[in-house]
């Protein structure tokens, strides 16, 4: 137990947090939910808003009838104070008497974005709650993270069910069900009632750094959105949270009854019934037979529009590429199909790639670009030959959200950073000595002008080398079925 946690009497400390809210302390959904659940795995970071969780939690576990396990996850993003942050859960879980797990982010998966290492934090608590036997995971987020999550997506661009994130409740099927059992709680209510009751935290001091966005929109930007407005629009922003959850419910509950087909996962969907219905309930019924099958995760936001729109086309004969599948369309219906191996890598299949939007080729390769911060680690080790080019590069970000993805087409020319010269991507394969099966499968990378940026195997492009003023990069990473 760490030192300073030792000295408090964090039972006790817990007691009062929940009495200053009383009944009021959990969300009410949430509530019916924990009533008589059993294990629960509770996500503690260390910050404020988990260690106030995790209190209320610890006093109102008898009375719900909660058996407690605490989680916490090591990025190892802040060397010494990650190991510090972790360390404190630990001694709290001891304090409580509960169950910790804990777990690191391994040496080989560079977490340098936000999206990468939600990802590996998810994975470990869902597979962790799997083997407590917890049928919930439970989060810390509170009211102010609505505005600041609706503001980003916003910004990326989704419907209703992504603007109604975070919800109190949210079901997966498969996995164990989310709760936020603070989100009708304010950020500084929360830190109010731990001043009041003495009760200490961890702070993460990026938390100050406003080059990260949601540090930008908490510190700079939502707070002037209420000056301008004369309102504080975080109250709004939480009710237009709850109508778009009720609109999003409405709208599920209709595509079920006019398009069972899409939410039994039948094998092919009735174009002329497909097309009969509103676009947002096609859309809808869509996202769910493609999850269905397996294939959501290969289908992005522009290929989804681009379905919608030539399901309501005139077009009879349309194939587009879904991972190791493809989407047929003729004037009858639409379906899916499996690719037979030798068909899945005689070619690659074009895709659209799209920021932090992994992308499924037609290969069964995956390939993904997001936005990173080029810190002055990020940038020694880029600069000092970290960077494994068979299956990523960092590069200068030049403001493009899309990419295309296709395979090697004759006359193609590539210049590689540290190259003399441009040349035909033909002489720079025969160089490699990388054999002509391989070639027809390597995706290559083109921006808005077609220019190749990067193939994996390569360095980037010398026109997108990271230089001395680059603040912000763009890191593309490549998994292949097979290595190359």
């Amino acid at each position: 137990m760490s030192n300073t946690s030792q000295l408090i009497d964090w039972p006790s400390h817990a007691v009062a947090l929940q009495r200053r809210f009383g009944d009021a302390s959990i969300e009410p959904s949430t509530r019916g939910h924990l009533q008589g659940a059993g294990p629960v795995l509770v996500a503690c970071s260390g910050g404020a808003d988990s260690v106030f969780m995790l209190c209320i939690l610890v006093a109102c576990a008898e009375e719900l009838g909660l058996n407690l396990h605490v989680a916490h996850y090591n990025h190892r993003w802040r060397e010494e104070d990650s190991d510090a942050d972790a360390a404190f859960v630990e001694s709290l879980a001891e304090a409580f008497d509960v169950p910790f797990l804990c777990d690191y982010r391994p040496d080989y998966e560079a977490a340098f974005t936000e999206t990468t290492a939600r990802a590996l934090r998810l994975d470990f608590l869902r597979k962790a709650a799997q083997r407590q036997h917890c049928r919930y995971i439970l989060f810390g987020h509170q009211l102010d993270d609505i505005l600041e999550t609706q503001l980003q997506r916003m910004a990326r661009g989704c419907g209703s069910d992504g603007l109604a994130a975070p919800r109190p409740v949210a079901v997966f099927e498969g996995q164990p069900t989310h709760l936020r059992p603070l989100l009708h709680l304010r950020a500084g209510d929360i830190r109010m009632a731990l001043h009041a009751t003495s009760t200490i935290w961890r702070e993460d001091r990026s938390n100050e750094d406003v080059s990260i966005a949601r540090n930008a929109l908490r510190q700079e930007i939502i707070p002037d959105l209420a000056e301008a407005l004369g309102r504080d629009p975080v109250v709004g922003a939480a009710r237009s949270r709850r109508l778009l959850e009720e609109d999003a419910a409405a709208l599920d509950l209709l595509a079920r009854h006019y398009l069972p087909q899409a939410y039994t996962h039948a094998q092919e969907l009735p174009r002329a019934l497909l097309c009969a219905v509103p676009v947002a309930l096609l859309r809808r019924a869509l996202t769910e037979w493609l999850n269905g099958h397996g294939l959501i995760g290969s289908v992005g936001a522009p290929a989804m529009d681009i379905l919608i729109e030539t399901l309501r086309s005139e077009r009879t004969d349309y194939r587009m590429s879904a991972g190791a599948h493809y989407l047929v369309v003729d004037s009858e219906v639409l379906k899916w199909e499996h690719q037979d191996l030798f068909q899945e890598r005689s070619a690659l299949q074009p895709a659209i790639l799209e920021l932090s939007e992994p992308v499924l080729l037609s290969t069964g390769a995956f390939i993904e670009a997001e936005v990173v911060e080029l810190s002055p680690e990020l940038r020694q080790w880029v600069e000092s030959g970290g960077v494994n080019p068979r299956i990523e590069a960092v590069i200068h970000y030049d403001d493009e959200s899309t990419f295309q993805l296709r395979a090697w087409q004759p006359g193609d020319r590539f210049h590689p950073l540290g190259a003399p010269g441009r040349k035909k991507l033909k002489d720079w394969f025969i160089d490699r000595r990388i054999p002509f099966e391989e070639r027809k499968i390597l995706p290559l990378v083109l921006n808005a002008s077609e220019e190749i940026i990067w193939v994996p195997g390569f360095p980037p492009a010398e026109s997108y080398k990271i230089h001395s003023a680059t603040k912000t990069a763009l890191r593309l990473t490549y998994q292949s079925r097979k290595p190359l």
